[in-house]
């Protein structure tokens, strides 16, 4: 080809070519910009409309913007470390799911503040207290005391540290059915109030507890209904249940346990939870635990590999209020002091 027949771009030329790309460019920028805000605009609405109902499906109201504003903060950090782990659970990594529940607007810190056995979850064996001993009986491979229809619905014992309570009352709600054909529900805040053994919304044992109750009795809750606080001790024995407690017993070891649970019946037992474990879902939990029992649980059956256990956060927190919890390999320490007691009520 000749040159003369080379088609050239001349100065003016290259000004119209490059005018015409960086317009092109300039508004694809524009364009790109408009829809990030829009997106961002549109995921903010839709966290502000996911953090409005989960406020009202839990009542959560505040006080000042300024704290609600602090609350979204943990609720958003939460969110994030809940959509993480179940995307691994998802992928086959994780055998149980966290939930945005009741504790979704508390930092971890916060959590952890929430949970209370007193004593620091220490053994308080006392003169009555036995180590419970012997050959274990041919159990069968799965057991759950709820079939009995005698263990009573899951409570709530709120912003109280009353776990130890709870899991006492739960105890003797279901052996008082099994002994009398009937469900009674009795009073966790008589045991705040009177048991002096125990502190009150600062923590408490339930082997504690159990000796409280079977020198005084126990009341109904609808005669000592519970009020998420401590206060004066209101008890009356002429409106109390009558108990013959024989022995109070630590079940020394999962073996134990299971023997325990599938011939006496449910057992207390205190396990270390943490921030993980309160947002817990569904599945079998097997993840973090702290280092030893600061909580109060109920032990009402087990399967193959894990335990059933009843907790005391309310039918909306896990499992309708149970967390299905490995077995066998002393799982958040719930080995270590397992507690039951041998009685029958007047």
């Amino acid at each position: 080809m000749r040159s003369r027949d080379v088609k050239r771009l001349d100065t003016h030329d290259l000004e119209e070519v490059c005018g015409e790309n960086g317009e092109r460019m300039q508004f694809n920028k524009l364009l790109f910009l408009f829809s990030t805000i829009v997106v961002c605009a549109s995921a903010a609405h839709f966290l502000e409309q996911e953090w409005n109902l989960w406020k009202s499906k839990y009542g959560k109201q505040y006080d000042t913007e300024e704290i609600e504003l602090n609350r979204q903060e943990a609720w958003l950090a939460t969110r994030d470390l809940v959509h993480k782990h179940n995307q691994l659970a998802e992928l086959g990594l994780k055998n149980y799911t966290l939930a945005m529940n009741q504790f979704a607007d508390l930092t971890p810190e916060e959590r952890a503040s929430h949970i209370s056995l007193g004593l620091k979850g220490q053994l308080a064996i006392s003169h009555h207290t036995h180590i419970r001993h012997g050959n274990l009986p041919v159990i069968p491979d799965e057991y759950d005391w709820r079939n009995s229809k005698c263990v009573t619905p899951v409570k709530s014992q709120g912003e109280c540290g009353s776990c130890w309570a709870f899991a006492t009352v739960s105890l003797i709600e279901t052996r008082y059915c099994l002994d009398k054909g009937k469900q009674l529900i009795f009073s966790e805040q008589q045991l705040v109030d009177c048991d002096k053994a125990n502190d009150g919304c600062d923590g408490g044992l339930p082997v504690k507890a159990l000796e409280y109750v079977s020198k005084n009795g126990i009341m109904k809750s609808n005669d000592y209904k519970y009020k998420e606080k401590q206060g004066k001790c209101l008890f009356n024995s002429n409106n109390a249940i009558k108990m013959k407690a024989k022995k109070y017993y630590y079940v020394n070891g999962e073996a134990n346990m299971a023997a325990s649970v599938a011939t006496n019946g449910p057992l207390t037992a205190g396990i270390g939870v943490n921030d993980e474990f309160m947002l817990y879902e569904k599945g079998i939990y097997d993840g973090t635990c702290a280092d030893g029992p600061n909580h109060a649980i109920v032990v009402v059956g087990y399967g193959r590999n894990y335990w059933t256990v009843r907790n005391s956060w309310g039918d909306g927190w896990g499992e309708a209020g149970y967390v299905r919890m490995k077995r066998n390999i002393n799982q958040c320490s719930i080995g270590v002091m397992p507690a039951t007691m041998e009685f029958t009520f007047n």
